[in-house]
């Protein structure tokens, strides 16, 4: 039950209709398919799946005493903004845009404790992952008594872009945890498009 509900829930991307996919050696793809993408759990039996109401995502908690701590990742597809991201704006996504955006995100629970809170970027930068340009962000989050790790990946694969999230107090369980989904994951560029969907009721 938990595989089947995991492959359901595996963040299936397939974006309508015959599209010139691009592979990551740029090969032209064949006609009549499509892109697909699937993430599913590298240890079925080791994780609970869940999706987020009617968002396109998917959470991953790790079952108790499954792990060395507790650690969820969160997984989500959508469209693109480009095929083909430049690499000096990969840079500045990862170098100047996401630890902005965490720290915009955690000020007002830093003003709220007085500065007590605080968040620092342990690491941004840019990658390549399953043949794919990436950028990859580790951010530290810090209160008195307790520190939580977030890492994020986005892959930009051709028409679909996906968002990778592990948070975890443990830091290399985070990492751990990243990379074995990542790894697991389904790219397919050229896979058979769906057939068509014949007419409801009676046709002349």
């Amino acid at each position: 039950m938990m595989r089947c509900f995991a492959f359901a829930l595996a963040t299936l991307l397939a974006l309508a209709g015959p599209v010139a996919s691009q592979t990551p050696d740029n090969a032209p793809s064949k006609p009549n398919t499509t892109f697909q993408f699937r993430a599913k759990s590298p240890e079925p039996d080791k994780w609970i799946a869940k999706r987020d109401g009617n968002n396109p995502r998917t959470h991953y908690d790790c079952k108790p005493l499954a792990c060395a701590d507790k650690v969820r990742v969160t997984i989500s597809a959508s469209k693109s903004p480009t095929r083909n991201p430049d690499p000096q704006a990969l840079e500045k996504l990862a170098k100047i845009d996401l630890p902005k955006a965490a720290r915009a995100a955690h000020a007002a629970r830093e003003i709220m404790s007085d500065g007590a809170e605080s968040v620092e970027t342990v690491v941004s930068e840019t990658t390549k992952l399953h043949g794919y340009p990436a950028v990859v962000n580790e951010t530290r989050y810090s209160k008195p008594n307790a520190t939580t790790y977030r890492g994020t990946v986005i892959i930009f694969a051709g028409p679909a872009m996906v968002r990778v999230e592990a948070t975890s107090p443990d830091q290399k369980l985070m990492k751990k945890s990243l990379d074995d989904f990542i790894r697991v994951m389904e790219f397919d560029p050229n896979a058979p498009a769906p057939a068509p969907k014949k007419p409801a009721g009676n046709t002349i």
